[in-house]
């Protein structure tokens, strides 16, 4: 699989920040009539992705998708932490291509120059010095008319630069732009624009192409001008917005008139925030087009729905149970992590749905891809779990341990009200208590997840990440210590190595080194799941559902290309 950047800052966190769609389990009622199976190293992926791909020439011009969001907004500005959510990159990629820019990727992972922004592209290192070159479209430009150059590129610069100094700016500092030495224009062509790095970063192909109107280095713009305000004369792409009730949380584009590229074969797209219990009712009621179908609950209530096709495939996406560590020490963590019982989680989740997977041993890359190791810490058990918290002072009184006067008891936060959140959760808490950990359950909206995350208001949350197309740049956002409020120093300089290191082979070694001691040593994220993406749609949808590493915030082509069949 090919390795490269689409854009750094979807790459670095996670893509994503997902919502609770495919990090669901699947629980009570009947069972699934087939059995699905998740793919493994060497395996066609094509059997992973299931999207009717179909010719434009084989669909209708125009009509209308209608599709839910489990958050819209209300900060547009998908750089923010506030507003980087699954579902404003879902529709940024409609509206605000920019962002993606240069490269987009296919199911399988592979790169592609995005000619509508990028004609040129070459990334070397000479004499010890790396430099990124590449050429825009000169026919590139955001909606109020400001072309997209290297001024779009030292937006980037600006932001980044000042959140490595601890700036006002809202945003997660990007570890690739503090080894940037200068962004120019190449001769005075500003379409023409050279990066050079202070010293190399690797992998480096496709950095840089993200594009950013200049209005966003304003950093008061940058926090808050986009709060309930979807302002696309600041953003370029195929589709613009038509109209946004922020009462209803309803956002409507439409073709976009100074879009320079492809027409889009649909001439509107539709997004309704709502819970995944009201998106169900809402396909039921002819309300949306298109819904996620992942739980047995879902299944068994979509899959009998006329004239709708369920399509299979596999979730580009890692569960996992995510530890504060400035509000749980690290014996817990890792007394945590030794007492779960990751196999009847599993079980729990998908044995009555007919999925079957492998346990994720990794957050950086699925079992399915090329280079996958199982990183996942290999002491486990009960009694490995009380002689950590023993080891470290800790002692039982009654059914839980205490130190220093406190018992060992913390919140679990869990998203969404399909009915595997609950059941899950009060396994997991029966788990923990037969090793004298005391965990108590609440319960939020998917909504409220992304406002969790980025203040870090939590002990122990459930959710999950999006797997990238870059397992190294993964690597190196989850186990630095600029990432985990200073845990994990210790392995910050073999992070350092790893993206220093040039053979791809020898990095991707040094990487799961890393993810293995970070897994096991500092004890923060712990993959649970990778899961299935099941959707269920009307039929004649036409290059839409599962597609692994083609969604639309990798590949905003999509959303040109998705339409209804003649």
């Amino acid at each position: 699989m090919t390795t490269f950047t689409l854009n750094r800052r979807a790459l670095l966190t996670g893509t994503v920040a997902l919502g609770t769609v495919g990090l669901l389990a699947a629980c009570g009622g009947n069972s699934s009539k087939t059995e699905t199976s998740a793919l493994s190293a060497g395996d066609d992926l094509s059997k992973a992705v299931s999207y009717n791909e179909k010719d434009r020439s084989a669909l209708k011009d125009g009509g209308e998708l209608r599709l839910s969001a489990d958050g819209i907004g209300p900060n547009f500005n998908i750089l923010n932490t506030n507003g980087y959510t699954a579902g404003n990159l879902n529709i940024q990629a409609a509206i605000n291509s920019a962002f993606t820019g240069g490269f987009y990727a296919d199911f399988r992972g592979e790169s592609h120059m995005n000619e509508d922004y990028v004609t040129e592209y070459k990334a070397q290192t000479v004499d010890g010095v790396q430099t990124v070159t590449f050429k825009i479209n000169p026919k590139a430009a955001f909606n109020d008319g400001t072309p997209i150059d290297v001024n779009a590129v030292k937006s980037y610069q600006t932001i980044y630069t000042a959140a490595a100094s601890g700036s006002d700016y809202q945003i997660t500092p990007s570890p690739i732009w503090e080894q940037v030495a200068s962004v120019e224009a190449v001769d005075g062509d500003t379409r023409h624009v050279k990066v050079t790095m202070s010293k190399p970063w690797y992998p480096i192909e496709g950095s840089f192409t993200s594009f950013l109107h200049p209005a966003f280095a304003d950093p008061k713009f940058f926090n808050d001008g986009l709060n309930d305000k979807p302002l696309d004369q600041y953003w370029a792409g195929p589709f613009k917005v038509g109209e946004w009730n922020s009462s209803s949380k309803v956002l409507t584009v439409v073709r976009n008139d100074k879009w320079w590229g492809t027409k889009p074969a649909l001439e509107r797209i539709t997004w309704r925030e709502m819970s995944s219990q009201a998106e169900q009712a809402a396909y039921k009621n002819n309300e949306i087009d298109y819904v996620d179908a992942s739980t047995l609950s879902s299944y068994n209530e979509l899959s009998g729905v006329a004239n709708t096709d369920i399509r299979k495939g596999s979730a580009l996406s890692v569960g996992n149970y995510e530890i504060n560590p400035e509000k749980v020490p690290l014996p817990v963590r890792r007394a945590f992590v030794a007492a779960l019982n990751r196999e009847q989680l599993q079980k729990l989740r998908y044995e009555k749905l007919g999925w079957k997977e492998t346990l994720p041993g990794s957050m950086c890359m699925l079992p399915m891809q090329e280079g996958y190791q199982d990183n996942y810490p290999t002491k486990l058990g009960k009694d490995v779990a009380t002689k950590i918290l023993e080891d470290a002072g800790y002692t039982k009184s009654g059914d839980y341990y205490t130190k220093d006067g406190a018992k060992v008891s913390y919140p679990v936060i869990t998203f969404g009200s399909d009915p595997v959140v609950s059941s899950t959760a009060q396994f997991l808490v029966q788990q923990m208590k037969e090793v004298g950990i005391e965990l108590t359950i609440e319960n939020h909206g998917a909504s409220e997840m992304s406002s969790i995350i980025s203040s870090k208001n939590f002990a122990i949350k459930t959710g999950g990440y999006g797997i990238t197309t870059s397992p190294v740049d993964a690597a190196n956002y989850f186990y630095i210590s600029e990432t985990n409020n200073g845990h994990g120093k210790d392995l910050d300089s073999l992070a350092a190595t790893m993206m220093s290191t040039e053979d791809p082979k020898e990095q991707l070694k040094i990487m799961n080194e890393l993810e293995k001691r970070h897994l096991d040593e500092v004890a923060i994220y712990v993959p649970t799941h990778n899961g299935p993406n099941f959707k269920a749609c009307r039929k004649g949808l036409a290059n839409y559902g599962p597609m692994l590493f083609g969604l639309p915030y990798y590949n905003p082509n999509v959303w040109i290309n998705v339409g209804w069949e003649k």
